[in-house]
């Protein structure tokens, strides 16, 4: 009898113990979870300025990381009172400048031009550290102010013509290969009749009023790597000789699976400072293709983005996931 309660209780004590390896279990996958997630925020991304005002003979690349680094880090890296619209780092700034921004010496210099999947990658401590006069300071007389400088690195010159245009260009400066080199695919748009827009709840679009602005939308369809792209605009068509993207008042965008799971919904407005973008095969660029998705990053979600253009701030990616999470470019947009 006693040995019987003895292997009950040590049956009872090995069932707590497996309910705790259980829950340990659970409580690990939700904090690899919430890491992912740390991950999508931490990648950054840069945006590729062409350069033609600092001398009109000479076009060149550059990348901008003045954004990342700490207020004021322009007084301490660069000497004051400078002239020239363009300044090389000595060695001794040059190594200030990347402690500052965070670049290890080991890192490599990135560079996707993802409308041909080429990928280009340099050593960082090969590329050129330059500060730049900004193009809202250049109409000024030296000396110039240390603020009025952007500081980071020029792109080869030998890489130009290799280029269609700056607009294209993914940079990334860290130790690994961050992106997938997957080819992305252009979203090729076609007109749709509304009732084939997916129902997105009472907050949809048709249920919007824009006060006298009577009700118009326009819906969109697009298939790209197994996944359905739909957008649907709010219309105002009471001035027709306006140019159809101002036109627009308030724009969805909305992904679903091949089962017609919705992965990811965002909504998007005309504003100040930001403008919507012409779809595919709908604006007045000829062939010219803005809205791309696809697998950008190694061991991360699948991405879309080129809906939006900005004035005062900058243009980034969404990643195609529930909780809609987002980054936005370093493209140092000062005014």
């Amino acid at each position: 009898m006693k040995k019987q309660l003895y292997l009950l209780l040590m049956s009872f004590i090995a069932l707590l113990l497996l309910s705790n390896c259980s829950t340990n279990t659970k409580s690990n996958k939700s904090e690899t979870s919430g890491s992912n997630l740390m991950v999508i925020k931490d990648v950054e991304l840069y945006y590729v300025e062409s350069v033609e005002y600092i001398d009109p003979d000479r076009l060149f690349f550059h990348v901008s990381l003045s954004e990342t680094l700490p207020p004021y880090a322009d007084k301490e890296i660069l000497p004051a009172n400078l002239t020239p619209k363009e300044y090389t780092l000595t060695d001794k700034e040059r190594k200030l400048f990347m402690k500052m921004a965070g670049i290890a010496e080991d890192a490599y210099f990135w560079i996707y031009d993802y409308t041909n999947n080429q990928l280009y990658s340099y050593p960082i401590l090969s590329m050129e550290a330059t500060a730049i006069l900004d193009s809202y300071r250049s109409d000024r007389s030296p000396p110039y102010e240390t603020e009025d400088y952007r500081i980071g690195f020029k792109l080869p010159q030998d890489l130009l013509p290799r280029f269609r245009s700056n607009y294209d260009l993914l940079v990334s400066i860290t130790k690994d290969n961050p992106f997938a080199q997957e080819q992305l695919t252009p979203l090729d748009w076609r007109l749709i009749p509304n009732a084939n827009y997916p129902d997105t709840g009472p907050d949809k679009l048709s249920n919007r009023n824009y006060g006298n602005v009577p009700k118009y939308l326009k819906s969109y369809m697009a298939n790209a790597n197994n996944l359905t792209f739909y957008v649907q605009d709010y219309v105002d068509e009471k001035e027709p000789k306006q140019r159809d993207i101002y036109k627009i008042f308030e724009r969805e965008l909305v992904v679903v699976d091949k089962l017609g799971n919705t992965l990811f919904k965002r909504r998007m407005y005309q504003g100040e400072g930001m403008s919507l973008v012409g779809l595919n095969n709908y604006h007045d660029y000829k062939n010219e293709k803005f809205q791309w998705a696809g697998q950008l990053f190694k061991d991360l979600p699948p991405v879309v983005f080129g809906f939006e253009w900005f004035s005062f701030g900058c243009e980034g990616l969404d990643f195609i996931v529930p909780y809609e999470e987002r980054i936005d470019f370093k493209c140092d947009n000062r005014h």
